[in-house]
């Protein structure tokens, strides 16, 4: 579907949905756990929903409750089981050594990008450790049983790897350690992920680099609350320091969520912020240029590069080259956009720049398939000096499907 956006600044308040990125995690520590476990979860996804439906598959019982998610843990190991990922890169990850360590034959499959995004290092890992693989890339089937020891991966590819490993390792019957051999990009994922591991009982000391994994039962907390999604705050919270006034509740300022860096960065642009409890203000005050590493935070590159288009002088986002690795070729997609709505972008390998000239013109922005690619696009038409098409606006059902529900509740204009 195409939606056009009107000029126009937008101010309000809106309460953050539940962290995609949490949701997950949540959900297959409460699968593992030793008894059932009501997780509160304010949004689900299609994301969200591919892991659901995955974890039934794998023999848990979810169902949607009014207030999130009722889980009934695994209850056996072995078996077979068909698992569509969808386009979750998230669910595919965590859940294909998960898999293997329940001793369970699966099948995996995958749609859109997923079956081009980087798989290698997680599957070497694992067939070295008894997992074996009727392919390469998807579509697969895994077989054997997953054994303990030491693992080692690439730091510079995905943090999932790493994370769908910390979730499966205990599992086993013999110890672990797992280690990045590169330096580590991302390495507040694998925070929520350990902080969620947490929550459920399983203690996992990490020093930054290396893992010891003992053998652990995940225990239910009972009950779980989900936090509000930074990353997807951002985009309205960037949109505010550009003009306006956003407030966003629901956000934790203790959140290990990267993507809360992206109040630091709004204050370097010249925004003023608030922040009282669960609650962030953001108001537009001045705009400059910013200069980010962005090794950390792939996710929010994007908004912040159309943020920047709006301060005039040269921005630069440095360590982005993961972006082209996601649902689209993100470094591409964001130079694209902001070139087709009147700016000035340009990329190499590792690095993106922004040349601000305080404002963007308008006119067409193909969304790419990719959900944060098209709320990007709605964030740069509002700003922009006249109206603003975007192609494909559905995908923003992947992360946040009340996007345009919330944008058009804060005075966002738009015409189908």
């Amino acid at each position: 579907m195409n939606l056009t956006v009107m000029p126009g600044a937008i101010s309000g308040t809106l309460i953050a949905p539940a962290s995609k990125s949490m949701a997950h995690r949540a959900l297959i520590c409460a699968a593992l756990a030793d008894r059932p476990t009501q997780i509160v979860c304010s949004a689900s996804s299609q994301d969200i929903e591919a892991t659901v439906d995955c974890l039934n598959t794998l023999g848990a019982q979810i169902q949607r409750t009014e207030s999130g998610f009722s889980v009934e843990p695994v209850s056996l190991s072995g078996g077979e089981a068909a698992l569509n990922c969808r386009e979750s890169g998230s669910t595919l990850r965590f859940l294909l050594p998960i898999a293997a360590a329940l001793h369970k034959t699966a099948r995996f499959t995958g749609t859109g990008r997923l079956p081009q995004r980087p798989m290698q290092p997680l599957i070497e890992a694992l067939t070295a450790h008894g997992v074996f693989f009727s392919d390469k890339t998807l579509p697969f089937t895994v077989s054997g049983t997953l054994t303990g020891g030491d693992f080692a991966l690439d730091g510079g590819v995905s943090s999932q790897f790493f994370s769908g490993l910390l979730f499966a390792l205990p599992l086993l019957h013999q110890p672990s350690t797992l280690a990045f051999c590169t330096p580590a990009q991302s390495l507040p994922y694998i925070n929520m992920t350990l902080q969620t591991l947490a929550n459920f009982g399983v203690t996992i000391p990490f020093d930054g680099t290396t893992a010891v994994i003992e053998p652990q039962s995940y225990k239910s907390p009972d009950a779980y609350t989900v936090e509000g999604d930074w990353s997807n705050a951002a985009f309205f919270l960037c949109s505010a320091a550009i003009g306006g006034q956003i407030t966003m509740k629901n956000l934790s300022p203790d959140s290990v969520q990267g993507d809360k860096r992206v109040l630091k960065l709004i204050r370097d642009f010249g925004a003023d912020v608030t922040v009282q409890r669960d609650s962030v203000t953001v108001r537009a005050t001045n705009r400059r240029p910013i200069c980010a590493d962005c090794a950390d935070i792939p996710d929010i590159v994007p908004i912040l590069a159309v943020m920047s288009c709006f301060a005039e002088g040269v921005s630069r986002f440095a360590r982005v080259e993961r972006l082209r690795m996601k649902e689209s070729d993100r470094l591409t997609a964001t130079a694209q956009l902001i070139n087709a709505l009147g700016g000035r972008a340009e990329f190499d390998e590792t690095t993106l720049t922004v040349h601000g000239s305080g404002t963007l013109r308008g006119g067409t922005a193909d969304g790419k398939g990719d959900h944060r690619m098209v709320m990007c696009a709605a964030v740069a038409g509002c700003h922009a000096e006249k109206p603003t098409v975007i192609l494909g606006t559905e995908a923003v059902s992947k992360s946040y499907p009340l996007f345009f529900d919330d944008y058009r509740s804060v005075g966002g204009r738009t015409n189908t």
